[in-house]
């Protein structure tokens, strides 16, 4: 059974005039989307360095970068009882003069630090979605550093990956996502589905 995660949302940051900045916090709708002008002091990109796609789940339409997964190819979404991975989803660039750490966290749903489908990483995004009928699906997401270690936190819990300078050797990460969805005999994909994130945030703070 599929499941739509539509559409998440989130965007880089202005660029600041002295080319140093001390935190950027990006915040968009997700239906499940990031948004970012390449430019800004934190770039958002959806293809490599050599202009190749990543991948279709990401795009960038009038300077927003989309991630949508309801409608990859002639799919309408992702499997539920099932592990989806996007290796890479997109890249982050430190465009500014000092480093910062980059972490992604959603304020519609929780940071995890015991994942019950995510198992292999130390902190999820997790939240619980509802069919038409009220039975619950829980669905985890894990960002994901170049390494494969989890980047899911906030200011004040969770992980986050380091970028350098835009003059140093590294201000380029790029980005992965797995998604978990588990599994209800009774969840009913078919029904009108509640619980979706709406927004996802993208932290790049000095």
């Amino acid at each position: 059974m599929l499941v739509g995660l539509g559409a998440i949302v989130a965007s880089g940051g202005a660029a600041l005039g002295t080319g140093a900045f001390s935190s950027v916090e990006a915040d968009r709708t997700v239906s499940v989307a990031v948004a970012g002008d390449r430019s800004g002091a934190l770039g958002l990109d959806d293809e490599d360095v050599d202009g190749n796609a990543y991948t279709d789940a990401s795009s960038i339409t009038s300077g927003t970068l989309e991630l949508t997964f309801d409608s990859l190819g002639d799919s309408s979404g992702l499997n539920l009882n099932a592990t989806t991975e996007f290796s890479p989803l997109f890249r982050a660039i430190n465009n500014g003069s000092n480093s910062v750490s980059l972490s992604i966290y959603s304020s519609d749903a929780t940071i995890s630090s015991s994942p019950s489908i995510l198992t292999d990483y130390n902190h999820v995004i997790q939240n619980t979605i509802s069919d038409g009928n009220s039975n619950q699906v829980t669905v985890e997401y894990a960002f994901l550093d170049e390494s494969g270690s989890s980047i899911v936190g906030n200011e004040s819990s969770g992980a986050s990956v380091s970028l350098d300078a835009t003059s140093g050797s590294n201000p380029i990460e790029e980005v992965s996502l797995v998604i978990g969805i588990g599994d209800s005999a009774s969840f009913d994909p078919s029904t009108t589905i509640t619980g979706y994130l709406s927004n996802v945030t993208i932290l790049a703070s000095a």
